[in-house]
C-alpha cells in the first residue's frame, strides 16, 4: 500500500515513539494485567474460604443441637478457628462453642474460646460478648478489679452499652464499690436494652443501699 508524504511522516513518528517507549508501555499493561488478575484471584479465595467457613460453622452448630460430646465439638471449633478464624465465622462458632461447652462443665475450653475471641476478632461486638461472658467467670472467681478492667476496655455498639455496663455494675457492686455499681447501672438504663434486663437493673438498682459515707464523700 502506497503513503502519501505526510502518512509517511506520521508512520515515522510513531515508530520512533515506539522505539523509545514501547517496551514501558508493555511493562505497564502486563503489571495492571497481572494486578487484576490478582486482585479477582484474591476475590476468589475470600469467597471459597467463606464458603468452607459456612459449611465448618454449620457442622459446628449441628453438633451442639444434637448434644454432641464435648470432644467432638472442641475438635470442630478448633479446626474452624484454625482454617477460618479470620471470617466472620470465627469468633461466633467461637462464641458458640463455649456457651455448649460451659454447659457442659467444660470451664476452661469455655473461657480459651472466649479469650480468643477477645484477643483475634477483629470485630468489636463479637469481642465484647465475649469481655462480658468472661467478665462472668472473673465475677465467679471473685477477682472483681480483673472484670472491672476488662469491661472498661470494651468497645460496644451502642446497643450493647446496657449489657456492658449491667455486668460492670455487678463487678463494682461486688468488690464494695456501691458508688460506681449505681453511675453504671443508672447509665445503662439510658440506652437500649432489652425489656427483661431492664428489669433486673431496675431491681438491683431499688436493692442498692441508701447512701452511705463512702457516697457522701
Amino acid at each position: 500500500m502506497a503513503y502519501d508524504l505526510q502518512e509517511q511522516e506520521s508512520l515515522d513518528e510513531l515508530k520512533a515513539w515506539w522505539e523509545k517507549w514501547g517496551n514501558l508501555v508493555l511493562s505497564v499493561i502486563t503489571v495492571v494485567c497481572l494486578a487484576f488478575a490478582g486482585y479477582n484471584g484474591m476475590k476468589w479465595w475470600e469467597r471459597h474460604q467463606a464458603q468452607e467457613a459456612s459449611v465448618a460453622y454449620s457442622s459446628l452448630q449441628t453438633a451442639i443441637m444434637q448434644q454432641s460430646e464435648p470432644a467432638s465439638v472442641e475438635k470442630i471449633v478448633d479446626a474452624l478457628i484454625e482454617d477460618a478464624g479470620s471470617t466472620v465465622y470465627g469468633p461466633m462458632g467461637a462464641l458458640s462453642a463455649s456457651r455448649y461447652l460451659e454447659s457442659k462443665g467444660e470451664s476452661a475450653k469455655a473461657q480459651e474460646l472466649l479469650h480468643w475471641v477477645v484477643a483475634e476478632s477483629d470485630r468489636p461486638e463479637y469481642q465484647t460478648v465475649a469481655r462480658v461472658r468472661l467478665a462472668g467467670f472473673l465475677l465467679d472467681d471473685k477477682k472483681y478489679e480483673d472484670a472491672v478492667s476488662l469491661l472498661t476496655t470494651a468497645q460496644p455498639t451502642d446497643k450493647q452499652i446496657a449489657l456492658v455496663n449491667d455486668r460492670l455494675g455487678d463487678a463494682y457492686f461486688a468488690k464494695g464499690d456501691v458508688v460506681n455499681a449505681r453511675r453504671v447501672w443508672q447509665e445503662a438504663l439510658k440506652h437500649p436494652i432489652d425489656p427483661a434486663l431492664m428489669g433486673f437493673v431496675q431491681l438491683k438498682l431499688q436493692a442498692l443501699p441508701e447512701d452511705t459515707e463512702q457516697q457522701k464523700q
